[in-house]
């Protein structure tokens, strides 16, 4: 992997992700700050995130269309413009409306970068596409763990917290302008062998069906973000309402279930390159989520949270990055498209969930919430299990 033609342009599209990595819990870690200045409440502020996830699922499937015919390069550098606009207008916005605006550039941008990335990465990388796609997981994760500390030190400096905003944007820019730089392979680029046959007609026994096999794996994509946007926007009100943090130890929690993202990425990419399939850690991942989660939910001490976020984030990373891969590897003619599906059911559940759980905070308090997640992880290893048969019914192993 390391000695691939593609690897600096890798580089750049894992760069872009750490910065989406803050970028997607950005307003939920400045609450207190963005609910004052825009004169609302937490389930105001969490309307706001289910607008840039709206948007994102709106926009998904053409851009993922667009990546398959003009280029993943051209699709992908658009995706730090429309970040920066949403990065400097929020600390300088000055009414809730326009941060509503915002908020749709953010949905545009998430779009334009999942439905190149992922799609590119695959094509980079074709004979390890779990390794290279999991690995953005631990740029999010990374993202996750040095967002909190850029936080903390703004404020223990009481400086304008629209800095992190500020420092996020430039970043990104100047990885944007890198990107543009780089070469990409071209777009679904079909192996074709000495006689003519495509060779990736030859690993099936039977084609693979969206409306079956495809239509789990998307269930997967809603309920692996839904995990992911869930735990991510609630864990500090958890410790603060359920253990009694306060407000920068209540974020290190985001911290600990990011690091325990990062320690599945270096698992996962080990696995991956041996004998394990994609598919067998959409079935085992989130079981181990959804025990952890009850664990914690019995026992609400500060430790046992701790350990738990810290397993729910191993357990919860990578599981969407699994969803598109086995996607692009089933439905590989349309990569770009097919992908996007499974992210743009992402996208809805980054609009629904931060709605819904903020209706549900409001009116019956944080512990429903992590109930409410609980049969989110149901759903999803059911849907999990279903594609597993189908996998092994189709696919020449």
């Amino acid at each position: 992997m390391f000695k691939n033609t593609y690897l600096k342009t890798a580089l750049g599209i894992y760069i872009s992700y750490c910065m989406l990595g803050m970028i997607v819990i950005l307003l939920s870690s400045n609450m207190s700050f963005v609910t004052k200045q825009f004169n609302t409440d937490a389930a105001g502020i969490s309307f706001l995130i289910s607008i840039e996830g709206l948007v994102r699922s709106a926009t998904l499937y053409i851009s993922g269309k667009m990546s398959d015919k003009y280029g993943r390069k051209k699709i992908l550098c658009l995706s730090p413009v429309f970040a920066v606009i949403f990065l400097v207008g929020i600390p300088l916005a000055p009414s809730y409306e326009i941060a509503m605006i915002l908020s749709v550039f953010a949905g545009i941008s998430h779009a334009f970068m999942d439905a190149s990335s992922y799609p590119s990465l695959i094509e980079c990388f074709p004979k390890t596409p779990g390794t290279a796609t999991v690995v953005i997981k631990a740029f999010i994760a990374i993202g996750g763990i040095m967002l909190p500390i850029i936080i903390g030190f703004f404020v223990d400096k009481n400086m304008f917290y629209g800095y992190t905003f500020f420092l996020i944007a430039l970043i990104f820019s100047l990885d944007g302008l890198f990107l543009l730089t780089r070469k990409f392979p071209k777009a679904n680029e079909v192996e074709v062998s000495d006689d003519g046959t495509e060779l990736m007609e030859n690993k099936f026994k039977s084609q693979p069906i969206l409306k079956k096999e495809g239509i789990a794996l998307i269930i997967i994509g809603f309920t692996s973000n839904s995990i992911y946007t869930g735990f991510q926007m609630w864990m500090p009100t958890f410790g603060q309402n359920i253990l009694g943090l306060n407000q920068i130890e209540s974020l290190k929690l985001i911290t600990y279930y990011s690091i325990g993202a990062l320690v599945s990425v270096g698992i996962l990419a080990k696995l991956l390159q041996k004998t394990v399939k994609p598919i067998v850690i959409l079935v085992v991942y989130p079981i181990i989520g959804l025990v952890t989660l009850i664990l914690i939910l019995l026992i609400r001490s500060e430790i046992c949270t701790i350990v738990g976020f810290f397993l729910i984030g191993l357990s919860s990373a990578g599981v969407l990055q699994m969803a598109q891969t086995t996607m692009g590897e089933l439905f590989w003619k349309k990569k770009g498209e097919t992908i996007a599906l499974v992210s743009t059911a992402g996208g809805i559940s980054a609009a629904v969930i931060p709605a819904l759980t903020g209706m549900i905070l409001r009116h019956y308090g944080i512990l429903n919430v992590f109930y409410f997640m609980i049969v989110i992880f149901i759903v999803g290893i059911s849907s999990a299990i279903f594609a597993k048969l189908r996998y092994n019914k189709i696919v020449i192993k």
